[in-house]
Formats: C-alpha cells, structure tokens, sequence
C-alpha cells in the first residue's frame, strides 16, 4: 500500500519504528493525501519546534525524488501533507483492472481468529434483532479473510434453557392433541406457544407449577419430553438454515448450548478445585466484586445450569480444539457485564488467550405497530423481509429481481450505523435511491455495467493501449484517490472490527462515481483515446464497488 510506502519514508527519516507513524487522510484537499503529526509528536522528545522538524523530514523525503509522491508542504503547527503524483494515482487502475476482486487483499496472517455470532434460540422465531448480529459478524468474517486471516466462522445455539422447558409444556398443556406433523409454519408455531405459555403461566400460579414439574421431568431426561425436544429443535434448525440460505451466510462449525452443559458439569470440580468457583447458599458462584465485576451464578441451588457454566467449556475448546489465537463474540451489547465476568472467569481458570466482545445496540422499527407480530410483538425477520420486498415491487415495478433489491437495503441500512448506536429501522428510507442507502449503491454499479454494455455494443475501434495520463480531470483524479483508499479501508475495519465504515466508502465511492458521471463524458465518439481511458476508470470503480458489496454480503447489480 502506498500509505506504508509513505510511513517507510517517515520512519527511516525521524529514526522511529514504521508501527509509530500515523497517517492521516483529508477531505479537504488543502491537506494532501495524507497528513501527518509526527513532527508535534517528536518535538518535546527532540526539544525542537515542530515546524523545524518538519521540515527536516521533508527535506530528507524530497531528496530521495520519489515517483509516487507530487509534492509535500508543511502546514502549522507542524503537519506534513503528502500530495500523490498523478501518475501514482493512474497506476491504481492499472493495478486494480489486474488484480480484479483480489484488489485490497493483504499479506498472509499467522493469527487465527474464530468470529462467533448469530447465536439464536431454538423454539423462538428469528427476529429483526438477529438480523443485526448475522450482518455484523458474518461482513467482519468476510473483512478478516480479505485481510488473509486464518479465520472460523461459529454459531452458538441456544438449544437448552427455560424458554425451551416452557413451550414443551404449552405444547402439552394446550396443543397435546393436535398432530403436530401437520403444521405448515412450524417455526411460527413454536414461536406462537412459548408466548402463549409464557402469558399463561404469568397469570395462573398454577400453571407455574405444573411447568416447574415438567421442567424437572425434562431435565432428568424424560424420554417422552426429550423425542418431543429433539423433534421441535429440528423445526427450528430448519428453519434457520433456511433464513441463512436466504440471507447468503455459511458457518463453518455449530455449537449447542446442550452439549456444553454436559461440559460444564464435568467442569464444576476442577472450578471449585482452582478455588475458581464456590459454593454459597446450595448454588455455585464465582465471586467477582473484588474486579468490580459482582457475582456469576453458575448453577442454582436447584441444579439448574446457567449461561456461565456452558460459556466457560466452550470457550476452552475453541482454543485448545480449533488452536484459534483470538475469539470474537459478537453478542447484544447489554451483555457486556456478562462477558466481562466470562473473561475474568477463564483467565482465573488459567485461558489467557485474546478474547473481544463486539456489543451492538438494540434495533427497532420505526411506525413498528404497523408491523408489530400478533405473537408477543416480536417482529420476525421473515416478516420484515417480506414487508420489504413488497414495498421494493411497489417502488421498482420493473425490476428483475426485488428480493436482492429488498435484502442489500436491510443489510446495508443496518450496517450503516456503528454497532453501539441504536438503530430505528425505517423501510421506507432504506429502500431509497438516493442517499445513504443499499439501492444507491447498487445503482451506482449497475450505471456501470450499462455504460459498458453500451461502449461493447458500439464496437468502436480502440487504441492499441490505453493512454491513462488523460485523466487529469478533477472528477476523475478524486475518483481514483478514493479508490486508493480500498486496501487501507480492507486493514483498518480488520483490526478495529468496525465493519461499518464500509458502507462509508461505498457511499462516497459511489457519490465520486456519480458526481464524475455527471461531468465527464464517459462515451466520447469523436475522442476514443479519451473514451477508452474513462471506461478503464468505470472498470476499477466497478470492481471495487462490488467487492465493497461483497463484503457486507449485499448483491452487486447489473441492472436495477
């Protein structure tokens, strides 16, 4: 990357290590490419006036005359902004066109790094808060692999709890018989009873204790409860696996709650052994208040298992199985107590590996009511989706294919916002085709492919090689400055998991696309050399766009 190129520079120029140089890009052109402070940062250090070191560093750069690099000013108080050459930038298409969707990948990594996330309950429906969680880990997954780590993608299923206890009795205590292979919509209806128990047990204490009693039955492996558990998992497996086929996403390992906790009970002594865990009032706990971290109840006085039990096995067989060297887990950010004692737990227990919790806020929809689930207000996302879908046939009457329209504009609106901001849905603003949305976007690059369409059908006579220091343009050199920044934009979101920032440059990158559209003309008849060296620029900002896409899992289009 010419950014390392640059730090190289600055580093061999200041005698410092290229990890400690921090560059800086503009919006403003005024300030160069890049900017950089190292001069401010080196001045108490060297006891010199800022100014003076800069300009130092760029008499030392300058002297080495190199070809990327146009010109470097120094600003106050002791900024050093670097101007790229023309012929740097023109390069980058060149590079691009070569290199195709392998533009903006980097070195081979020696880091392993497993991404846990989606982690739905069996027996409750799929919903719009989920949706935030699979698109946020599954655009890091596909960030991560660009950034040529060694990466597993995991899903965590929640198969084994009370919410599970209660719709096995609501399936028994009110649909006992009906014949249950017969039901269309099976995960609705799942979804559908454990509201139904959860209200009727509320209201009736003893509905309560009937459920304790079948909740004991099942936790002692009821033979009849546990056929029942088994056969109404498989619904909810199937009909997740339907959901990721739609939304286009692939895990490389499954764990289940279940099977953890057979882990985690075998775990207990060990726990209490390493003085861990211990026993306070029939239940188990860790302590953490001296670490400001309160109390973790591992298992209840009744013997019931809690999250931490499971949670705590888990996380040591993803190092010690899977030999990963960091594990993500991308989980609701109201859990962040949570994970902080989970972590505190394992490094007690002697797992020092790297661990990180990406939290994310909570999603809701705007005018929700209008979309509300008659089954507890849970609005599920085969709902939402479909509710998009019809307003995309309604907004694009003559699109070929809706639903791709419909799923880029719910995965891009949610990937627009940074995780711990909270998201207010709005369908209506996301399936716009100006503004920060999917569609924008995805018409950007299919304004492309129909340029490129109509210069084939043309069959105009080109150069035998195309001269690209025709583009001189302002448009067209801002174009290909935001082009440059697809490798940088590829490290950084790798390294702070902000996956977010690449709906940015897809914005801006299509705004650039749009505003050179609009100035230049693409197809010049009369100036094929010119026409020639704009579409090889209409082909890179298509390559790039669709690769951004790819990344965050919306469809690049060639045709709206």
């Amino acid at each position: 990357m010419i950014r390392d190129e640059i730090k190289k520079l600055i580093a061999s120029a200041t005698y410092t290590d290229k990890a400690d140089v921090v560059l800086e890009h503009h919006d403003d052109k005024v300030f160069g490419d890049y900017s950089s402070n190292i001069a401010m940062r080196l001045a108490r250090e060297q006891k010199k006036k800022p100014m003076e070191i800069a300009e130092n560093i760029k008499k030392t750069i300058v002297e080495l005359k190199v070809d990327y690099i146009e010109k470097i000013e120094v600003a106050n108080p002791g900024y050093i902004n670097f101007y790229l050459s023309k012929e740097c930038l023109q390069g980058q298409i060149i590079k691009i066109i070569e290199e195709k969707e392998k533009f903006g990948e980097l070195y081979e990594k020696k880091e392993k790094i497993m991404v846990e996330y989606s982690q739905p309950n069996t027996h409750k429906e799929f919903h719009i808060g989920h949706l935030r969680n699979v698109f946020i880990g599954s655009a890091l997954v596909e960030v991560l692999r660009k950034a040529k780590y060694d990466v597993v993608s995991a899903n965590y299923i929640g198969d084994t709890g009370s919410h599970i206890a209660k719709c096995l009795w609501g399936i028994e205590k009110f649909h006992s018989n009906e014949n249950l292979d017969d039901i269309n919509d099976k995960a609705e209806f799942l979804g559908k009873i454990y509201f139904e128990a959860v209200r009727a047990i509320e209201k009736n204490p003893e509905y309560e204790k009937e459920f304790k009693e079948l909740q004991n039955k099942f936790d002692q492996d009821d033979p009849t409860l546990q056929a029942l558990w088994e056969k109404t998992k498989q619904w909810s497996l199937n009909e997740f696996k339907k959901i990721y086929e739609l939304l286009g996403i692939q895990f490389d390992v499954y764990f289940f709650e279940s099977e953890e906790e057979v882990a985690g009970k075998k775990m207990v002594a060990d726990l209490l052994a390493k003085k861990v865990a211990e026993r306070s009032q029939e239940a188990i706990v860790v302590n953490l208040e001296q670490y400001d971290l309160g109390v973790l109840v591992l298992v209840r006085k009744d013997g019931s298992a809690l999250y931490g039990l499971k949670d705590i096995p888990l996380a040591v067989k993803k190092f010690k199985e899977f030999n990963i060297d960091t594990s993500i887990y991308i989980i609701d950010i109201r859990q962040n107590l949570y994970l902080n004692q989970l972590f505190k737990i394992l490094e007690l227990y002697g797992l020092r590996e790297k661990m990180v919790h990406i939290g994310y806020e909570v999603v809701t929809l705007k005018d929700g009511e209008s979309m509300s689930s008659r089954k507890g207000n849970i609005i599920t996302a085969r709902e939402l989706i479909d509710e998009i879908d019809n307003r995309v046939k309604s907004k694009f009457p003559d699109s070929p294919d809706s639903l791709t329209i419909a799923l880029g504009a719910l995965k891009f609106s949610m990937l627009r916002y940074s995780a711990n901001k909270k998201i207010e849905f709005d369908i209506n603003e996301s399936i716009k085709i100006e503004g920060a949305t999917g569609p924008y976007v995805q018409y950007a690059h299919a304004r492309i492919c129909s340029i490129l369409a109509k210069a084939q059908s043309l069959k105009l006579e080109w150069q035998s090689k195309n001269n690209l220091s025709l583009l001189s343009g302002e448009r067209e050199l801002n174009l290909m400055r935001e082009l440059n920044k697809f490798p940088e934009l590829v490290e950084e979101v790798s390294q702070s998991y902000e996956v977010h920032k690449l709906t940015y440059f897809a914005i801006k990158l299509a705004d650039k696309f749009h505003s050179f559209y609009n100035d230049c003309r693409v197809i010049d008849e009369s100036n094929l050399e010119l026409t020639q060296s704009r579409l090889e620029l209409a082909k890179a900002v298509k390559i790039v766009l669709a690769e951004t896409l790819r990344l965050i899992g919306v469809s690049a289009l060639e045709k709206m």
